[in-house]
């Protein structure tokens, strides 16, 4: 068969299958027409013209109004403003057809959440934890929540959850309306050693120490920054304490943890005080992040 014949028959069942759909039967908006909003500022009504066998047929000419409810500014072209709080009925048409939307104005001022997230390979998945607000701070129990992983390499989204898949940074977002909230992740790589850790990597060490006990890492220097921290063990209340020798560091962003430049020498040590709690076993991971950009004032949340 040449190509000529084939590029016909294709043209051809594009056709036959353009003039299989049947004229407008029904419109369905939103999720059994009911959409919910959590905008502040305009937005478009999803309206599905559909004929009997469910095909979908362009849009051109619905048009939407308000009927009842909470007041809602709708303009001809389905654009909606929720200025308030409260359930409008709108009215989609298309000549004879005529579908009742039920519109749910649930306005989200702020999303609450976010922070710098620190995780190891292995672990069990991490929940996101953010509260969608209203004008007053209350909480907006009714949204349309969608989420978005940066590098989807490093990690996966499973619902509200997020697991580790790969030693490396990504970010997370929560967006609601026209809110939304970050997470700023750093996944590592389980090992035994920090010594010899190489720009760009992630290297976790877990430690467990009794009263007196210390433990050390020697750390190459660099016109980098290091990232370390202490990550709290699931199941202790009291972790090792961190010190950094041989560096000049500023505190980080979450507790336990400091951005350090590291000078010929420097040591990341671990240790329990024998004095405090000395029959007790301290746990903890001791996760650190060679930054491999240059450092330019105090680091806080820069990659390259």
């Amino acid at each position: 068969m040449t190509r000529i014949v084939r590029t016909r028959l294709l043209l051809g069942a594009c056709f036959a299958l353009a003039a299989c759909k049947g004229p407008p039967a029904r419109l369905v908006a939103g999720i059994a027409d009911t959409v919910v909003v959590n905008n502040l500022r305009p937005v478009n009504v999803p309206v599905q013209v559909l004929d009997a066998a469910g095909h979908v047929l362009p849009d051109t000419g619905v048009r939407l109004q308000w009927t009842s409810g909470v007041p809602v500014s709708v303009s001809h072209r389905g654009t909606v403003t929720c200025t308030q709080a409260g359930d409008a009925t709108l009215q989609a048409s298309l000549g004879p057809l005529v579908t009742p939307v039920l519109l749910r104005c649930r306005p989200v001022h702020q999303v609450l959440g976010g922070a710098m997230l620190n995780l190891v390979l292995g672990d069990p998945p991490h929940e996101l934890s953010f509260a969608p607000v209203d004008s007053a701070g209350r909480l907006v129990t009714l949204v349309a929540a969608q989420a978005s992983v940066d590098d989807s390499t490093v990690l996966t989204l499973e619902g509200w959850r997020i697991r580790a898949r790969a030693p490396g940074v990504s970010g997370v977002d929560i967006y609601i309306g026209d809110s939304w909230a970050h997470w700023f992740v750093q996944v590592y790589q389980p090992a035994f050693t920090l010594e010899g850790i190489r720009p760009g990597q992630h290297l976790a060490v877990p430690v467990r120490l009794t009263g007196g006990e210390m433990r050390s890492w020697q750390i190459p220097a660099t016109p980098r920054n290091y990232f370390v921290a202490m990550l709290p063990d699931r199941d202790t209340l009291q972790v090792p304490r961190l010190a950094i020798v041989g560096a000049n560091c500023d505190r980080g962003l979450i507790p336990h943890s400091y951005d350090c430049v590291a000078l010929h020498g420097a040591s990341v040590i671990a240790y329990h005080p024998r004095e405090d709690h000395p029959g007790e076993e301290w746990r903890g991971t001791i996760a650190v992040w060679r930054n491999p950009c240059l450092r330019s004032g105090p680091i806080r949340l820069r990659t390259c």
